[in-house]
């Protein structure tokens, strides 16, 4: 399926990269225009309640959209509360009046999964703007936004959030929560709609895609609107019945609610929760869905609900017995409990949940849960700046997984750019664009022509590239070298395995500073593997290191460009390394294995592994060591290897001590 870009009219700054344009930056700047009124003399606080009372007018515009003629009883028509021409005495008593009965209007009713219509705020729900300036001002913006049945710009009230809210969003007490750029969520909804090969279209009554932690809705709309632009009875069917949302504010719950109803859906079916995670009509409808798309909350630690991790337990055995985790990985585990076999799952995840073991464990197929498997089909690195207007910059993806048990092909981007930064707590564009248009045409491309290639590079500005999966190192399309997908490639290709089938990891063994005991640097490794051992044998630092023994293999864990690794030869019992070192056992010929880790193959599939922001001081973990492809050789080309790289270290070590000790002599003489 391809969805295209209205490329007639620039990108809008923070909403839909559809054919939505510059007219979301006006009512972005307008909207923040009505925060600081708001603010300042709408006696609204705190900051995230300006957002509520934009709601509720575009609520009472809804209304007065399906009952244009509508009269309240006291006289006052309904439409004359938007007119900003009209008398504006009485406006607040008016606006008062009208949310009250609004309130008990069937048309503006929500479902829920049992089927009941619920309102969407409580009957006893105030309407809180009672400064008739600001209000005719609201009223006015609003009027402008929604002129008819479908609004000026793509997702309203989300635009809204960002505006009001940038950089000000009150999360105390409350788990990690950041408001997913519009823009992002279209992205992502593309991409995953893709990814399905079939559109999730709903040929009957029951919901067929949504979001269990839909905030505002933003990537229920996404959806709507692809499956507006298809165009077909069948999408039409979807919108009004296939979608779903949820979550645990009631507030959040509420908008999302307004947003699907300015979307033409009749009763849209989202509710909140205590915990989506539990919620037990949620887990009714596990495994029933084609798609999902969805950011759950994150942060180290904030959900402690024992029912909730228990049964993320169940799907990554390593967190059994944990008292909190991080709500990213019950909202992971819950979205894919929610698919059925074959299903997509879009989620944005902080990077540090996609590299840690937990991750590995639940698409390594160690998991136990999911019978059919859970796989990555796509993984796209976004920058910092994606959720910085919340108040974030930690590094996230929008990472996609598929209910089955071994992807053909696994797409990567890395996204530099997405059309904003933040400047000043406000948004303001990038002058170097916006790369989120483009990500979902050069994917759907290079999945079509990857052909039998290992590797595929399809653009490298911005980076796409299709990798079939036994490729990869790591998901991160922010660490993808297309020299280090191809070495790797080349390897595999010639039959090579990874490094973990020839050594395994050594705990570190901490120690105070050993008289005696050489300790090595890695100013002492040179890049052949041949340690100085007259320096090490003298030299004092200020850090205590780690332990190493006779025969372990060790391997400078800084800077993997300039790769620094040797073998602690077996007439050390013990040697002092620095802690920068991972300290490896081989199962056997430790020097054959120095020797195909300083292969220019292997070498070149350390170099882009590194994390951090400075090239001298990035890091790899030893996982990443573990997870080199080498070459297989046989057991003599093993054992010939062995001696070879053995003899020659011998012979430079004996080399440096005969020259040390000649120059000593000099000094003596």
């Amino acid at each position: 399926m391809s969805i295209t870009s209205d490329t007639g009219t620039e990108a809008p700054l923070l909403g839909v990269s559809g054919s939505f344009g510059t007219a979301e930056i006006e009512f972005a700047r307008r909207f923040d225009e009505l925060h600081q009124l708001i603010y300042r003399q709408g006696g609204v606080r705190p900051t995230n309640a300006a957002v509520e009372e934009v709601a509720k007018l575009l609520y009472l515009r809804l209304w007065w959209l399906k009952n244009p003629s509508i009269v309240l009883p006291s006289g006052v028509a309904l439409g004359r509360l938007f007119d900003p021409d009209a008398d504006q005495s009485g406006l607040v008593d008016g606006f008062k009046e009208a949310f009250t009965l609004a309130l008990g209007a069937d048309e503006l009713t929500a479902r829920t999964p049992s089927g009941s219509k619920e309102a969407v705020w409580p009957r006893d729900e105030p309407f809180r703007l009672s400064n008739a300036r600001v209000l005719g001002s609201a009223a006015s913006l609003i009027a402008d936004l929604v002129q008819d049945h479908t609004p000026a710009i793509s997702d309203p009230l989300g635009t809204a959030f960002d505006a009001l809210l940038s950089g000000r969003y009150d999360h105390s007490g409350g788990l990690g929560t950041y408001l997913t750029p519009s823009s992002v969520a279209r992205m992502m909804a593309e991409v995953a709609f893709d990814l399905l090969g079939e559109s999730p279209i709903n040929t009957s009554a029951h919901p067929v895609l949504g979001d269990p932690f839909c905030g505002t809705g933003r990537f229920l709309v996404a959806a709507t609107e692809i499956l507006r632009e298809i165009g077909t009875k069948e999408a039409a069917q979807t919108i009004a019945t296939g979608i779903f949302g949820s979550d645990q504010s009631h507030s959040s719950v509420a908008k999302a609610r307004i947003n699907m109803m300015l979307y033409g859906v009749e009763h849209p079916l989202v509710w909140a929760t205590h915990d989506s995670v539990t919620d037990p009509d949620l887990t009714k409808l596990h495994g029933k869905f084609s798609l999902i798309l969805t950011n759950p909350p994150f942060g180290e630690g904030k959900y402690d609900s024992i029912p909730g991790i228990t049964q993320t337990a169940k799907a990554i055995p390593r967190l059994s017995g944990k008292s909190k985790i991080d709500p990213a990985l019950a909202g992971l585990v819950k979205s894919l409990l929610l698919l059925k076999p074959g299903g997509v799952l879009g989620i944005v995840l902080p990077d540090g949940i996609i590299e840690s073991r937990a991750f590995e464990d639940l698409v390594s197929g160690h998991a136990g849960l999911f019978d059919d498997g859970a796989t990555v089909a796509a993984n796209i690195s976004l920058p910092t700046s994606t959720f910085s207007l919340s108040g974030t910059v930690a590094k996230t993806s929008a990472i996609f997984l598929r209910r089955e048990h071994r992807p053909t092909r696994v797409a990567l981007a890395r996204v530099q750019h997405v059309g904003y930064v933040r400047q000043a707590g406000k948004a303001a564009r990038d002058p170097q664009g916006n790369d989120l248009p483009e990500v979902p045409g050069l994917i759907r491309k290079g999945l079509l022509n990857a052909g039998n290639a290992s590797v595929s590079i399809e653009s490298q500005e911005p980076l796409v590239a299709v990798v079939r999966p036994g490729a990869l190192q790591s998901y991160d399309p922010s660490r993808v070298d297309p020299a280090a997908l191809e070495a790797r490639a080349f390897v595999q290709e010639k039959g090579g395995i990874e490094l973990r089938n020839l050594m395994d990891e050594v705990r570190a063994r901490r120690s105070p500073l050993l008289a005696g005991i050489p300790f090595v640097s890695v100013l002492h490794i040179d890049d052949l593997g041949t340690i100085a051992w007259h320096e090490a044998e003298k030299y004092q630092p200020t850090t205590p290191g780690i332990l190493a023994s006779g025969g372990d293999l060790i391997i400078s864990l800084l800077n993997p460009s300039k790769l620094r690794a040797s073998v602690v030869p077996e007439e050390f019992a013990t040697v002092q390394v620095s802690a920068e070192f991972g300290v490896f056992r081989p199962h056997e010929m430790p020097y054959a294995v120095l020797g195909l880790l300083y292969s220019e193959n292997v070498k070149a599939q350390l170099r882009p592994l590194g994390r951090g922001t400075s090239s001298s001081r990035r890091r790899i973990t030893e996982a990443d060591v573990l997870s080199l492809a080498v070459p297989n050789l046989s057991r003599p080309s093993m054992s010939q290897l062995d001696v070879k790289v053995k003899a020659a270290l011998e012979s430079i070590t004996q080399a440096r001590a005969t020259l040390s000790a000649e120059f000593l002599k000099l000094d003596e003489a």
